[in-house]
């Protein structure tokens, strides 16, 4: 999250398990999208007031619900500019963290099929970064596999 008139942010991170087997057909990221939009809300002390700009993107659609719900002003947006460079950049530091590779690997995958490439390039290691909860991906790993 960012307010975009001081540069102030909030950054939370939804874990790898919420994307696979029953928690994600349960949906818990949502959940956990949630959590942190609403930890996100109090720390940069947001007013029912002032307009939140939210990501269109269905992982945030609970959020989007529950705020607008609760009286706070939501324009459901498409996330560009500076806000859209730090959430793509965090999300690469999130995957180097978690061992994908270093940002030069990570950028060359940046598409569907270069992943799923990636992935099979190791299937047994690097299976865990899918979600495997996904109806598709039994196809899909059987496509490649």
């Amino acid at each position: 999250m960012r307010r975009v008139e001081t540069g102030e942010q909030h950054v939370g991170e939804v874990p790898l398990e919420m994307f696979q087997g029953n928690r994600f057909k349960d949906k818990d990221y949502l959940d956990r999208a949630l959590e942190i939009v609403q930890d996100g809300i109090e720390a940069l002390n947001v007013g029912k007031d002032e307009p939140v700009h939210i990501c269109r993107g269905y992982i945030l659609s609970k959020a989007r619900e529950v705020l607008e719900a609760s009286g706070y002003n939501v324009a459901h947006t498409k996330i560009e500019g500076r806000t859209q460079e730090l959430a793509e950049s965090e999300f690469i530091s999130s995957l180097v963290r978690l061992g994908v590779g270093d940002k030069e690997e990570i950028a060359r995958m940046r598409s569907f099929n270069a992943f799923l490439d990636w992935v099979h390039e190791d299937l047994e290691e690097r299976e865990s970064f899918v979600k495997t909860g996904w109806k598709a991906w039994v196809r899909l790993r059987a496509d490649r596999g």
